[in-house]
């Protein structure tokens, strides 16, 4: 069980953009918890894309971002954002470790997880997270079993939330009885403005908020439980 609960939630959304503003006031107003994947050198004024779709998105200054994500976890997403097949691995680590050291320095607290920016993986990604320092590594692919990771360094979310599969991977999620059952949505607040699903995510969250069963937590917090968990095993036998 986790902390007394059967299941556990968390968060992991990507950029520090200004929709994460009313996305962590609903997790705060649901008591949920997130964990928010940073790049550092891309903290800044002014800093803009055009997305697909014709709208605009910006990124938060860093005035504005240490006291939004209090309460919940802080994670490495690389300095840069690359295209990590494009660059040496000297490079990946050099962006993993920089924008470790630079988070820590504006939030003031230590930074352990690391999200893999875009789709692409390989092992020199993996040997990086580990020798950066951090306790674990989520990559952008998924399992909609709810299981939990065998290799932090290779952590899967559960499901990109606008996943046509959501509603009912959800619903599957507060019927299931499988022990340890992880649910773990992957994605961009900016995504429910572009597809006007802020509605839509609530209701989400209403749904979780329902069930008294489940342990919110950040995902360092659930990497803590298994290796203490996995501890007190070893002591055991």
């Amino acid at each position: 069980m986790w902390n007394g609960k059967m299941k556990a939630l968390t968060f992991s959304y990507d950029d520090g953009v200004t929709q994460d503003v009313r996305f962590v006031d609903l997790l705060n107003r649901y008591g949920m918890k997130g964990t928010f994947n940073l790049n550092s050198k891309l903290l800044q004024d002014g800093f803009t894309w055009e997305h697909p779709c014709g709208k605009t998105i910006a990124r938060l200054p860093k005035e504005e971002i240490v006291s939004l994500y209090d309460g919940h976890e802080i994670s490495s997403h690389t300095a840069t954002h690359p295209m990590m097949e494009t660059i040496s691995e000297e490079e990946i680590m050099e962006e993993m470790v920089s924008d470790k050291a630079k988070l820590e320095e504006i939030f003031g607290r230590e930074v352990v997880g690391f999200a893999l920016p875009f789709s692409y993986h390989d092992e020199r990604v993996y040997r990086c997270s580990k020798a950066a320092g951090f306790a674990y590594a989520r990559i952008s692919e998924v399992n909609p079993d709810f299981s939990i990771p065998e290799d932090f360094h290779r952590w899967t979310g559960t499901l990109f939330h606008l996943d046509e599969r959501m509603d009912e991977t959800l619903d599957a999620f507060l019927a299931t009885d499988k022990e340890l059952a992880l649910f773990q949505p992957i994605g961009h607040s900016y995504d429910l403005d572009v597809e006007e699903k802020w509605d839509w995510f609530e209701n989400l969250l209403k749904k979780l908020q329902a069930c008294d069963d489940i342990w919110p937590a950040t995902h360092f917090e659930i990497v803590q439980y298994l290796q203490n968990m996995e501890k007190k095993l070893l002591e055991k036998y």
